[in-house]
């Protein structure tokens, strides 16, 4: 696949590898598969590396989180009717009447607070935006506004300019949590203003949420234009997020910098992003034509290598294995995006009787990678790397000495080596394994940019 048909980020994403795919691991692939083989990305992640890869080869994609499986499935899946259906999709004829119903609706729950936010973004530019910016307190102003957002809890709460959201918003959300159904749709709106959206970002995105839900199941394509409707919104969100690249804090208001921001990233229209997306999705996919027959999954890795599991009746001939590195779980780092998928007015977590700032589903229901955990991490690699061989396929792994959990916890217990001992560790299973290196510089949550090794082990034989 050529860089025109990946210029899509689908999602500011910790660890993608786009950047990698032609420089390495297509290099990596290449000589472990001939063209026309089949490739099962075990964490898909943004799948950049599978829809890099699937000009060339048929790709089985799988990962635990709904909005990653979602991603993968708008850019992978779909057979010959639905990508020429594609270039005839217009989206606001899907999605235009009930996008207009829910916003009207919702709109209405604080409409003082809407025209208060429009102007005061404008003046937070104004102020903050330019050197010799207008001194008129709007910074000032504009914390006292998101101060005074009502929280999503069972007492009401929060200032009058918020009226009648914050009277309502109990009802509203013990209404939905039994019939998430209900109209107008409201869980960005009551969970995540001026947290990580503004209050209209958050009101547009229900809106288009619970369009994209309307889609009437007599549409022969109901379930694809689901998928590929819901995946732009996502990409729209990502983008759009008042965080840095991600939802695992909010960012403080408290510098003018950070304010500036966060008010800058609150003034995109999540609406404009949202088409913007469709575009370049529908793009991508008219300019490189899948090889076919691809399929994707959304299970624990080990679901889905069960012997006698989903894969049972496929042939899979390399196996892809990029897990997260550290100990950062992605459902905590992208659990609003999990939640806009699900759409489900998930209960919130709280500690010491309060929300946290980040505002993430109780822990029990967020997923836990053993590959985030220094005491599972190499059980998790050795259980992949069995299964992978009774499947009969090869390995291919993305990991890093520098930064991988497992390769770090060795080195401070005294390994000296520690790629060796991951090399020894796979010989277990396949006879010929093989390491490929490349300096990488790396920005990870709140470092900066510092040069790590990224790694590639091949294992077959």
């Amino acid at each position: 696949m050529r860089q025109n048909s990946i210029e899509l980020r689908t999602l500011w994403f910790m660890g993608a590898k786009t950047r990698l795919c032609s420089e390495f691991i297509d290099g990596a692939v290449s000589d472990l598969l001939e063209p026309g083989g089949t490739i099962l990305d075990l964490c898909t992640g943004t799948a950049a590396v599978g829809r890099f890869l699937s000009t060339r080869y048929r790709i089985l994609a799988n990962d635990v989180q709904n909005f990653s499986s979602v991603v993968a499935s708008a850019h992978l899946e779909g057979d010959d009717a639905w990508f020429s259906a594609i270039e005839y999709l217009d989206p606001r004829e899907d999605l235009g009447r009930a996008f207009e119903s829910n916003l009207r609706l919702v709109t209405r729950l604080a409409p003082e607070a809407l025209t208060t936010e429009d102007s005061l973004l404008d003046q937070v530019e104004r102020e903050l935006g330019v050197s010799d910016g207008p001194q008129t307190g709007a910074a000032d102003r504009y914390r006292q506004f998101v101060a005074a957002t009502p929280l999503p809890q069972v007492e009401p709460g929060g200032s009058p300019l918020f009226q009648p959201l914050t009277s309502a918003m109990p009802g509203l959300i013990s209404q939905r949590r039994r019939d998430p159904t209900i109209e107008p749709a409201v869980l960005m709106t009551c969970y995540y203003t001026n947290v990580y959206l503004g209050l209209r970002q958050a009101m547009v995105i229900d809106s288009l949420r619970h369009a994209i839900a309307q889609i009437p199941e007599t549409d022969p394509f109901a379930r694809r234009k689901r998928t590929f409707y819901l995946a732009a919104l996502l990409h729209a969100v990502s983008v759009s997020t008042s965080g840095t690249s991600h939802f695992a804090q909010p960012r403080s208001l408290e510098k003018d910098s950070e304010l500036l921001a966060v008010v800058r990233r609150r003034r995109i229209d999540v609406e404009e992003g949202f088409y913007l997306a469709l575009d370049a999705i529908r793009r991508e996919l008219g300019e490189s034509p899948r090889l076919g027959g691809n399929r994707v999954f959304g299970l624990p890795l080990d679901d889905l290598l069960a012997e006698g599991g989903p894969l049972a009746d496929e042939k899979v001939d390399l196996v892809y294995l990029d897990p997260p590195y550290t100990a950062d779980n992605y459902s905590r780092f992208y659990h609003l995006l999990e939640t806009l998928v699900d759409y489900d007015y998930p209960e919130l977590e709280l500690r010491g009787g309060e929300l946290t700032r980040g505002r993430y589903s109780l822990r029990e229901h967020r997923f836990r990678s053993d590959f985030c955990k220094a005491g599972e991490v190499e059980g998790a690699f050795n259980r992949v790397a069995a299964d992978c061989r009774r499947l009969g396929a090869r390995l291919l792994i993305s990991y890093s000495t520098d930064a991988g959990l497992m390769t770090k916890r060795w080195s401070r217990a005294g390994e000296e080596k520690p790629a060796s001992r991951f090399r020894d560790m796979m010989r277990q299973y396949y006879p010929q394994v093989e390491f490929r290196e490349k300096n990488l510089m790396h920005s990870g949550q709140g470092d900066s940019n510092r040069s790590v090794r990224e790694l590639l082990i091949l294992c077959e034989g």
